[in-house]
C-alpha cells in the first residue's frame, strides 16, 4: 500500500486531467487552478461573441432566386451543406436529394434560435428570418390531401430535387415533426402569423388521430410513413409531447380532447416505459436523421430532462430522473478511443454519440450544458452549475470572426465544413439558452438583456435607461429574466407599479445586484403582458438629429429616412459597444455598415413584415474602449420580400462602462460527492447517516468505438451477504474494466478520497485481481488485491486517500489492471475538515 497519512496528491502531477496548448481555434487560456478560462477579452463575453458571429453569419447569407428555386430565400432554407472560406465568404452546395434531408433539424433551430435572439437583441432580422423558413415549410414542404397524413411537415425530405417542394416520399420523423412544429408555434406568438398556427394545430390533429393510445403500446413510431430505418420512437417523444403541450396551452385540445389524450399517452409512456429503462443504451436514440442512430446521443436526453423539470408534477422523480440522465451521456459518449471524449482543462468535451465524429466533441456539449445549467437553478445543484459553465466556456473556442468555426478539439473543422445547421443555426439557439440560465457568469456586462422569459417577447426596445417589452401572454407564474447594466428605480406591468420582493412567489421583481453596476433582474408579471423598466443607465445615445448625414435624407418626425444609394449616416463615439437605432418595416431596404472605416461582413436589412420602431438595426460590441466611428451607407437595394429602399434611423446608442463581471475563476462544487458504480435504480441508495448515494456515471471506460459503457457496469445486485460493513448497499453494484477512470468535478481545496470494493469474482475468474491506482496521476496503490486486503470474497474493503488537491479543478482516479480487469463499487470525496458534509455547494 502507497497511501501514506498526510500524504497531499496535488495538481502539477505526471498523470491527471488531459490538458492542451490549444482547444478548437484558439490557444488555451487556464485560470488560477489550471481551468479553462475565456481566450476572448471582450467585455461582452464569450457566449454573446458565439450569439453574434453566429446571428450575422445567418443574416449575411446568400440568396436564391426564383431561377435557381422554387422562391427566394436564403440559402440556408433550403441546404445546409455550406463552404466557407478563411475570409468569410459563404459558397452554398446543392445538397442533391438525400443530404436534403436535415430540413427538420435546421427549422428547428432557426425558428428557436431566432425567436430568444429577437427577445436578446431587439434585431428586427430575427422576425424576417423566422418569417423565410416558416413560409417555407408552410408553402412548400407539406404532404398532399391524398397522403395518408395530409398536410404534414415533410420533415426528412430525402428525395425530390433539393431547392424545390419537399417530396412527400422522402422520410417524415415524427419527433422533428414535433420540434419544428413547437418552434413554429413561438413564431407565431412572435409575429402573429396565424397562418402558422393554423399549420400547427392541424399537424397536432394528424399526431392526435394516429396515436395508440392502448396502455400496453408505444404512442408513435418513428416515421409517419417510408420508414429507411427502425421504426422505433424513443426517447424522442418527447419533442411531440412539447409540441402538443404547447398547442394545448394556446388553447387548442382537438375534436373530443383527442389532442390531450395523445399528449397523455405520451407521458405515460416517458414514464412508464422509458425512464425505467433510463441506462438501456437507445432509450434515448434516434434523433440524427441520416442514420439508424440507435446510440444515446446528445440531443434528446437533454430535451428530455428538460421535459420533465418544465412538467415536475407529471414526473415527481423529475429531480433522480434529469440528473441521471444528462451524467450518463459524459461516460456513455467517452468509450471511443479515437474521440478520447474527456476531460480538458477541468471541461468535459464528447461527441454527438459512440459512433460520431471523430474529435469533434463541440456541439454535443453546446446542446447539452444549457439543460445542466437548468437544473443547477432548479435544484441548486453546484456540480451541474460547475459542468455546464466549464463545458460552455470550453465550446466557445470555437469561433473565428469571419464565421468559421473549428469544432475539432485539437484545431481544424470535422463536420461545421459541411453542415450549416451545426456550425451556426444551432450554437445560436443554445449559446442564448446557457446564457438565459447562467447570466451572471456568461452573460454579457454593461450592456441591456432579457435573457430568459416563460412567455415569448414579441416586442422589445432597449432604450437608454428605459427598456420595454411586451410578451405574448402572461399566463400564471410567467417569469422574465434580465441582466442589465443597471439596477431598475422603477418596473411597471400593464401601467401598474410592480413592487422590489425577495422572491418572485407573487408579482414583483427581485435583484441581485453585481460589483461592476449589473443587475440581474426577475421579474414575474402574471396577468400582465406590457412592462417597463427604469433606471440610470450608463449607455449613452445620439438622436437622429445629431448624427452626420451625406446624401439625401428626410426628416419624418423623430426619424431620417433615405432611399438613395451612397446616402450615408455616421457618429462618431466613445465606447466599447454601439446599436444603430431605427425602424423596420416592409419597404425596408438594405445597407452596409462600416467600423472605424472597415467595412462589416454582416449588412443591415430594414425589412419587416409589419412596422417597428426603436429597433436595433445594427449592434457591435466587444470593442477597445476608445474612440470609433460607425457609418452606415444606403444600397439602394432590397431583398425579395421588401417593397421598397426605405433605411430609418432614430439614433445610435453607445456606451463606454468598461467594468466586467462574468466568467468566474476557482468556483466548482465544495460539498460531498458520493457516488455508486454500475446502479440503475432511479432513486439513490441512502445509507445509515442519511446520505444518498447517486449513480456513479462521470466514468471515462475505452470500451470500443461501437460499445455501450454499460456493459462494463455490474448492475444486477450481489445477493450474497456483504461482511465487514454495515453499509452492504454501496457494495452490491460497480464498474469492471482493464482500465477506467472517474473524473470528480471539485473546487478548490484539499479533499479526502474513500474508495470502496468488494470483490465478487467468479469460478472463472483470475485467482487474483491485482490493480494499480493513480490519483491525479500520482499511484496510491500497486499490486492491490482486493480479496487479499478485505479477507475474501464479498468482503467490503476501503482505501481511504486522505488528502488530495484537484489538479485543473478535477480529481482523477484511474484504477487499471494490467492482463485483468480493475474494479470499483463506490466512490466518495470530502473536503477535509468536513467529513460530514451534505449536499454540494458552488462556493
Amino acid at each position: 500500500m502507497m497511501v501514506a497519512a498526510g500524504m497531499v496528491l496535488a495538481a502539477g502531477a505526471a498523470r491527471g486531467a488531459t490538458n492542451q496548448a490549444r482547444y478548437y481555434a484558439h490557444k488555451t487560456v487556464e485560470d488560477r487552478e489550471g481551468v479553462i478560462a475565456p481566450w476572448y477579452p471582450g467585455l461582452n463575453g464569450q457566449c454573446d461573441l458565439r450569439v453574434r458571429i453566429a446571428a450575422e453569419t445567418l443574416k449575411r447569407y446568400p440568396w436564391t432566386t426564383t431561377n435557381n428555386a422554387i422562391a427566394a430565400y436564403p440559402h440556408y432554407v433550403f441546404t445546409s451543406k455550406w463552404q466557407i472560406d478563411k475570409d468569410g465568404r459563404i459558397k452554398p452546395i446543392d445538397p442533391g436529394d438525400w443530404m436534403n434531408g436535415d430540413l427538420g433539424q435546421r427549422a428547428t433551430s432557426v425558428l428557436n434560435g431566432f425567436v430568444d435572439y429577437y427577445r436578446y437583441t431587439g434585431d428586427p432580422a430575427a422576425i424576417a428570418h423566422v418569417t423565410y423558413m416558416a413560409d417555407y415549410i408552410i408553402d412548400h414542404c407539406v404532404t398532399p390531401d391524398d397522403h395518408p397524413w395530409p398536410g404534414l411537415f415533410v420533415s426528412v425530405p430525402t428525395q425530390g430535387k433539393a431547392y424545390h417542394k419537399a417530396n412527400p416520399h422522402g422520410m417524415i420523423q415524427l419527433d422533428l415533426v414535433g420540434s419544428t412544429g413547437e418552434g413554429l408555434l413561438r413564431a407565431y406568438q412572435l409575429t402573429g402569423n396565424t397562418r402558422w398556427l393554423e399549420a400547427a394545430k392541424h399537424w397536432a390533429d394528424l399526431l392526435a388521430a394516429h396515436c395508440n393510445l392502448d396502455p400496453n403500446a408505444d404512442p408513435w413510431p418513428r416515421y409517419a410513413k417510408d420508414a429507411r430505418f427502425q421504426n422505433k420512437q424513443t426517447g424522442g417523444v418527447v419533442l411531440i409531447l412539447r409540441f402538443l403541450d404547447e398547442v394545448i396551452r394556446l388553447g387548442y385540445t382537438g375534436q373530443d380532447n383527442a389532442i390531450v389524450a395523445a399528449r397523455d399517452a405520451g407521458r405515460r409512456y416517458l414514464r412508464e416505459k422509458l425512464l425505467p429503462a433510463w441506462w438501456v443504451f437507445d432509450t434515448w436514440a434516434r434523433y440524427f436523421w441520416d442514420w439508424d442512430h440507435t446510440a444515446m446521443g446528445a440531443f434528446i436526453p437533454s430535451e428530455a430532462a428538460r421535459y420533465m423539470m418544465e412538467c415536475k408534477a407529471d414526473f415527481p422523480n423529475w429531480r433522480y430522473d434529469a440528473r441521471n440522465i444528462l451524467t450518463l451521456l459524459l461516460n456513455r459518449t467517452s468509450v471511443n478511443p479515437g474521440s478520447r471524449s474527456d476531460v480538458y482543462s477541468g471541461a468535459w468535451a464528447y461527441p454527438e454519440c459512440v459512433q460520431c465524429c471523430g474529435r469533434s466533441l463541440w456541439y454535443s456539449p453546446i446542446i447539452t450544458a444549457p439543460t445542466f445549467a437548468q437544473y443547477a437553478v432548479e435544484t441548486g445543484d453546484g456540480l451541474c452549475r460547475e459542468l455546464a459553465y466549464r463545458q460552455m466556456v470550453l465550446q466557445t473556442y470555437d469561433v473565428h470572426e469571419t464565421g468559421v468555426t473549428e469544432d475539432s478539439i485539437d484545431g481544424g473543422i470535422v463536420v461545421n465544413g459541411d453542415w450549416f445547421n451545426i456550425a451556426h443555426p444551432l450554437p445560436l439557439r443554445f449559446m442564448l439558452a446557457a446564457i438565459g440560465w447562467l447570466p451572471e457568469e456568461l452573460g454579457a456586462s454593461r450592456e441591456n438583456h432579457i435573457v430568459r422569459s416563460t412567455a415569448v417577447v414579441n416586442s422589445v426596445n432597449y432604450g437608454d435607461g428605459r427598456i420595454e417589452y411586451a410578451t405574448f401572454d402572461a399566463p400564471p407564474s410567467t417569469i422574465t429574466v434580465l441582466r442589465l447594466a443597471f439596477a431598475p428605480k422603477k418596473v411597471t406591468a400593464d401601467g401598474k407599479k410592480l413592487s422590489r420582493r425577495q422572491d418572485t412567489d407573487a408579482n414583483g421583481y427581485t435583484v441581485k445586484q453585481l460589483p461592476n453596476g449589473d443587475a440581474i433582474v426577475t421579474l414575474r408579471h402574471d396577468g400582465a403582458k406590457r412592462i417597463v423598466i427604469d433606471g440610470d443607465d450608463p449607455q449613452q445615445v445620439v438622436h437622429a438629429d445629431k448624427l452626420a448625414y451625406e446624401g439625401e435624407w428626410k426628416k419624418e418626425s423623430d426619424l431620417r429616412v433615405t432611399e438613395v444609394a451612397g446616402a450615408a449616416v455616421s457618429a462618431t463615439f466613445s465606447g466599447n459597444q454601439v446599436r444603430l437605432i431605427g425602424r423596420a418595416e416592409p419597404t425596408g431596404g438594405l445597407a452596409d455598415v462600416y467600423v472605424d472605416g472597415v467595412k462589416q461582413l454582416v449588412h443591415a436589412d430594414c425589412w419587416n413584415p409589419s412596422p417597428r420602431g426603436g429597433q436595433v438595426l445594427y449592434y457591435r460590441n466587444g470593442l477597445t474602449n476608445g474612440t470609433h466611428e460607425l457609418r452606415v451607407v444606403a444600397r439602394g437595394e432590397r431583398n425579395p420580400y421588401a417593397k421598397g429602399n426605405r433605411i430609418g434611423v432614430e439614433g445610435v446608442q453607445f456606451s463606454n462602462a468598461d467594468k466586467a463581471c462574468n466568467y468566474p475563476s476557482g468556483t466548482g462544487p465544495l460539498g460531498t460527492q458520493r457516488m455508486i458504480f454500475g446502479y440503475t435504480d432511479r432513486k439513490p441508495i441512502v445509507d445509515a447517516a442519511g446520505n444518498e448515494w447517486l449513480p456513479g456515471t462521470e466514468f471515462v471506460v475505452r470500451s470500443g468505438g461501437d460499445s455501450d459503457s454499460v456493459a462494463t457496469w455490474w448492475r444486477s445486485s450481489v445477493t450474497n451477504q456483504i461482511s465487514n460493513t454495515t453499509e452492504a448497499e454501496l457494495y452490491r453494484y460497480g464498474v469492471h474494466a482493464p482500465q477506467f477512470w472517474v473524473n470528480v468535478t471539485v473546487g478548490p481545496g484539499t479533499y479526502r478520497l474513500k474508495l470502496k470494493f468488494a470483490e465478487r469474482r467468479g469460478e472463472n475468474d483470475p485467482k487474483r485481481r491485482p490493480m494499480t491506482i493513480l490519483v491525479n496521476g500520482q499511484p496510491v496503490s500497486e499490486g492491490l488485491d482486493v480479496a487479499a486486503r478485505a479477507g475474501g470474497l464479498h468482503s467490503a474493503f476501503d482505501l481511504d486517500i486522505p488528502d488530495v488537491r484537484p489538479s485543473h479543478g478535477v480529481i482523477e482516479v484511474r484504477l487499471t489492471a494490467p492482463g485483468g480487469e480493475a474494479i470499483l463499487q463506490a466512490l466518495e470525496v470530502v473536503p477535509r475538515g468536513n467529513d460530514s458534509a451534505g449536499k454540494p455547494e458552488r462556493r
